[in-house]
């Protein structure tokens, strides 16, 4: 996986990019901010995937984001955050963006996105966005996973427990899950 990290702490994106590469099948580069992410794009992109701090210099809402994945030759890009809502998701989603991804997930579980993202190399499409109709919601194997616990009743501290995660992870989930849905909780989700 070829793989650009853009992002402006220096300690967080050097620490994800030395984890990232001890995968031999790894390799990523490094940008701290929009316009440095688009001259590495223009030497040595396309990329397999981009991911895209949200709350970056440059990024002027979404359209650091539409930069960046023009100059990706629209392949994927996901955005990283610690503290977005799901509106700001949704609308990341609905722009092209290809996942909205917590900075508070697990390191390995963070791995695993990006190996899906780059598998299934499709857009996350909500409801009612257009050519591809109401039913076409494209959800990661995490989302499906949070999806089934809300679907048995679970609690977000439950699900934490029997998928191993922080609770801080399955509130994000859940928050994406519901903006990609278009509902308000789990209890609109469908069956």
């Amino acid at each position: 996986m070829k793989l650009l990290i853009v992002d402006d702490h220096e300690m967080l994106r050097g620490a994800l990019a030395s984890y990232l590469q001890t995968d031999p099948d790894c390799r990523v580069h490094e940008a701290e901010d929009v316009p440095s992410a688009l001259r590495v794009l223009r030497k040595e992109g396309p990329f397999d995937v981009v991911l895209l701090d949200f709350h970056l210099p440059g990024m002027d809402g979404l359209d650091g984001l539409r930069e960046i994945m023009a100059a990706n030759q629209d392949r994927p890009v996901a955005l990283f955050s610690g503290s977005a809502d799901s509106s700001v998701a949704a609308a990341a989603l609905r722009c092209g963006a290809s996942a909205f991804l917590s900075k508070t997930m697990p390191i390995e579980e963070l791995k695993l996105e990006l190996g899906n993202i780059v598998a299934n190399r499709a857009p996350t499409w909500l409801p009612g966005s257009g050519d591809i109709g109401a039913s076409a919601v494209h959800l990661t194997p995490r989302q499906e996973q949070v999806l089934q616990g809300i679907r048995n009743g679970q609690s977000s501290s439950e699900i934490a427990r029997d998928l191993s995660l922080q609770e801080t992870t399955v509130r994000m989930t859940m928050k994406l899950l519901f903006a990609k849905l278009r509902v308000e909780d789990g209890g609109q989700a469908p069956a």
